[in-house]
């Protein structure tokens, strides 16, 4: 595996006591802890457009291919993100739905060795070198391996030790109104909510967890623990607990497959494999990759958590650079769990923000933990011209030389 310079995201988060040889340099998350149906209505990508995405388990890339578009850039920090994205591209290309989906659950024989081997073609150099050295890891499914996901496990495992009779009803439920009965009267505890606020205090998920996302920047105004148990009973209030990922994972540790999300089904991957070309991955910190980037070069940004990640200043940062790179029109969706960064001053008449739509995401997105920030980006006239002069100057020194 390559190892490369700390970026000054990587820095920053080691400042405030990540270990980052652990999250830099592991797999973090395997499976969408995102509602895909969200960036599908926030962004509303076009065949035109060029889109840029977070990677992490690779899982959002994969889906806003579900919309057509000209090219869609998929970076990450961290590499081995990159390479679970390289991973599952690979094997959807490689495989029919069957084998596909198999490979994926640690179903097929000879999973690491002559399935593998199958993908190599499909992969780059670095993704091919690391997965060769993963034998185990593919064998298992690859997932639910991720950290996240592997804490997950155990921590449904406490909850079905602790209340095994009320986690088997509740996932039993195929009426709404009996769900939200049974949440009224026998679930809602003030121990389960206790439960929660112990467990998510900041000592806990910063030693088990190392994830930043979960303590480095906390919003000042919510507690991590009873914030996440209120979202969760307003969710149950609106969709079956055996129809939602991220409850079925709190509490079962695993997801039934008629519940699988688009790029796990049939009729998803139908849609999404001829469109696997157009994904470009870059592995970099996506503040200094946007400096790079010319001006108007992006018609969307599915910018995932990264908020929760960074201080306020580093996402001021990233907002400029947003703006820089955004065409006129072009559609953000901003994901928010402990942070509550807003967009800078002197930039809000530029981010114009649907607070209808964002109310709405909020209220149905079945990972009920994120807030967010979504609208369109507004380019002046006199801004769009000195884009397009600066472009054409470019142009004609690449041409002279």
């Amino acid at each position: 595996m390559i190892r490369m310079r700390p970026s000054n995201l990587q820095l920053m988060l080691f400042s405030h006591g990540v270990r980052m040889p652990d999250f830099f340099e592991r797999l973090n998350y395997s499976f969408g802890n995102e509602d895909w149906r969200t960036e599908q209505q926030a962004l509303n990508i076009q065949p035109q457009d060029t889109v840029l995405c977070i990677t992490a388990s690779g899982d959002r890339p994969l889906h806003l291919l579900l919309n057509d578009c000209k090219e869609l850039i998929s970076i990450d920090a961290n590499p081995i993100q990159n390479y679970l994205l390289s991973l599952k591209r690979a094997a959807m290309q490689a495989f029919d739905f069957p084998n596909y989906l198999n490979f994926l659950e640690g179903r097929l024989e000879n999973q690491a060795s002559d399935s593998l081997h199958k993908l190599l073609p499909f992969m780059d150099g670095d993704a091919a070198h690391y997965w060769m050295h993963q034998a185990s890891m593919l064998d298992k499914g690859i997932l639910f391996q991720g950290h996240i996901e592997r804490i997950f496990k155990h921590v449904s495992m406490l909850f079905r030790c602790l209340r095994p009779k009320k986690v088997k009803r509740l996932f039993e439920f195929e009426n709404l109104e009996e769900q939200r009965k049974f949440l009224h009267a026998e679930w809602d505890t003030l121990f389960l909510r206790k439960l929660f606020v112990f467990a998510l205090n900041p000592i806990f998920p910063r030693v088990f967890f190392n994830d930043p996302g979960l303590f480095a920047h906390v919003d000042s105004t919510i507690q991590v623990g009873a914030y996440i148990y209120d979202r969760m009973l307003q969710c149950l209030q609106g969709c079956l607990a055996s129809e939602n990922a991220f409850v079925s994972l709190m509490f079962q540790g695993a997801l039934k497959k008629d519940f699988y999300p688009p790029y796990l089904t049939a009729k998803g991957t139908e849609v999404i494999k001829p469109r696997l070309d157009k994904i470009k991955i870059k592995t970099e910190n996506v503040i200094n990759y946007l400096k790079r980037v010319p001006d108007r070069t992006f018609d969307a940004f599915s910018l995932s958590d990264i908020a929760s990640y960074m201080s306020k200043e580093s996402f001021d940062e990233l907002m400029q650079a947003v703006y820089r790179t955004a065409k006129p029109g072009a559609r953000f969706c901003i994901r928010q769990f402990s942070s509550n960064h807003q967009i800078p001053i002197h930039l809000k008449p530029y981010f114009q923000r649907d607070i209808n739509l964002e109310k709405k995401l909020e209220a149905e997105d079945y990972f009920f933990v994120y807030r967010f920030l979504t609208g369109e980006i507004f380019v002046p006239e006199h801004e769009m011209f000195q884009s397009k002069n600066k472009m054409t100057r470019g142009d004609l020194q690449a041409i002279a030389s």
